[in-house]
């Protein structure tokens, strides 16, 4: 059985529906677990907040370009719901 993991993603797992659905609701719950730990962090004064989240986006390779700016990634994110291709809450 092949361990399922972004990088074994990468390298060509063959992976079903279910596994691809296990995949996402774990990538899921780790983006959320550092967003939370980040919002913690700063609420009690850590020196750097948001290395939970740096963390798990650099793991995948998501880290905003420098100079980014946050409104223009959120735009790609509305953009897409507005177009239906994100399902919204």
């Amino acid at each position: 059985m092949t361990t399922l993991t972004p990088a074994t993603v990468t390298a060509g797992a063959v992976l079903g529906e279910r596994e691809r659905l296990v995949l996402l609701a774990a990538e899921h719950a780790a983006l959320l677990a550092a967003a939370r730990a980040g919002v913690a962090a700063a609420e009690l004064g850590h020196p750097d907040p948001l290395a939970f989240i740096r963390h798990e986006l650099a793991e995948r390779g998501q880290l905003p370009p420098a100079g980014a700016r946050p409104v223009e990634l959120l735009a790609v994110t509305a953009a897409a719901r507005m177009a239906g291709q994100v399902r919204q809450r």
